[in-house]
């Protein structure tokens, strides 16, 4: 969650049960004094809920206490605050027990939000920075895992067994792996999803553009014939010499464009986009995960399957006083059009050299009334055939009701 984002005045320690939708809860902890975060009602469930699962004190859907737990994930969007809900648990977790704090990311990136928000916000949680590479971690008690997708790969094994924590908080967007190897946490939190976040208002609404092909000299066709509907962009290739031959040939059309890697200097490129010296952003996978950046106007995503493509998609959602209605633009081939995970405001699909929408008539519903209107008063009348043949009315159908044509029907055999 970017650190511009506006604070609200409402103090977490102000959650009453009666503000938790469907949860209940015996006791409610005193979350965090003197800390604003925005009213989001499910920050404050899914903040809630894993305190208690660590506590020892949830209750399931059955109404039974469950046991405290070691390890909790938290399942939430892109744009949804998970670096706030996991400052708010580590806060109470550190003040209640004395934890000492450590917090996990693959990137560098994501290691300085959350010091920034640490700080920005007022948590003040005293919280070691941990590399998700590094050989000789500190030791802490609890640890909190961003992009916690990653805690199947080899290098958190190492660290797990090194710093042995009491208690580990999972945050992703996305817990899939392509290698199959399952992620094992005790208890997993799922709250609102993408759709319900954007029809909430939390996340951006989109437009969702379909282009045949997906290749560096399409992309960049597209986005120069029309750099005014796509504004500020990130395109993602899979292949490092696709994204050279994209910025080539955006730069031949006088588009300013830079390719993001890990040996780039990362922070003057996005520095200088976020700024407006630079137009488009191009990238392999490097800004798939902590890249917040709320005036960013569309992505082009590479065909990918569900999770790659949610975490691609994720950077456009965040929400910009500027731009009402964000964009997304993959091709026909995906295995994951994001219109499967969330529904956008429009459609539109490139068809015979111009965009097509495949927005549905408002009108349909009057139209289809009018047909099975038109359908109910037709006359219908059966062949001569058809009428000759058919079986007499049964007993109870008969409109007179006499005995005589209930004993005649009885006999008729």
């Amino acid at each position: 969650m970017p650190a511009t984002m506006m604070l609200s005045q409402s103090p977490l320690n102000q959650l009453s049960t009666e503000q938790l939708d469907d949860d209940s809860y015996d006791e409610e902890p005193v979350l965090v004094d003197g800390i604003n975060i925005e009213p989001r009602p499910y920050q404050r469930r899914i903040i809630l809920k894993a305190i208690q699962m660590f506590r020892g004190d949830y209750r399931d859907q059955t109404g039974q206490i469950d046991p405290a737990v070691e390890s909790v994930m938290v399942e939430s969007p892109t744009g949804s605050g998970k670096t706030v809900m996991g400052l708010a648990v580590a806060h109470w977790m550190q003040r209640e027990h004395g934890f000492s704090i450590g917090w996990v990311a693959m990137r560098r990136n994501l290691l300085t939000q959350a010091v920034v928000e640490n700080v920005t916000r007022g948590f003040n949680v005293d919280v070691k920075p941990i590399s998700m590479f590094d050989k000789e971690p500190p030791k802490v008690d609890m640890l909190i895992i961003d992009e916690a997708q990653h805690d199947g790969a080899m290098s958190m094994a190492n660290l797990h067994c090194i710093i042995r924590p009491k208690k580990v908080l999972g945050l992703t967007a996305t817990p899939f792996r392509t290698d199959r190897i399952k992620l094992c946490f005790d208890k997993v939190i799922k709250d609102a999803g993408i759709h319900q976040l954007i029809q909430d208002g939390y996340l951006s609404r989109y437009h969702h553009y379909t282009i045949p092909e997906y290749t560096p000299s399409s992309v960049a066709s597209f986005f120069a014939n029309d750099q005014q509907r796509w504004g500020k962009s990130l395109i993602f290739f899979h292949r490092n010499d696709q994204c050279d031959e994209c910025q080539s040939r955006l730069a031949a059309r006088g588009i300013r464009s830079q390719v993001v890697t890990a040996t780039t200097n990362r922070e003057k490129q996005l520095a200088d986009f976020e700024a407006g010296r630079v137009d488009v952003l191009i990238n392999m996978a490097i800004l798939t995960e902590g890249f917040d950046c709320p005036s960013l106007k569309t992505v082009f995503c590479r065909p990918s399957g569900r999770g790659c493509t949610i975490q691609m998609s994720g950077r456009v959602f965040r929400k910009h006083t500027d731009l009402p209605i964000k964009q997304i633009v993959q091709c026909k081939g995906t295995r994951h059009p994001m219109i499967k995970t969330a529904m956008a405001n429009e459609q539109y699909a490139w068809m015979d050299g111009e965009w097509r929408t495949l927005k549905l008539n408002e009108e349909i519903t009057a139209i289809s009334n009018n047909a099975r209107r038109m359908m109910a008063n037709a006359k219908v009348e059966l062949p001569k055939v058809v009428a000759a043949h058919r079986r007499r009315p049964l007993p109870w159908q008969q409109q007179d009701g006499s005995e005589r044509f209930y004993n005649d029907a009885m006999n008729d055999d």
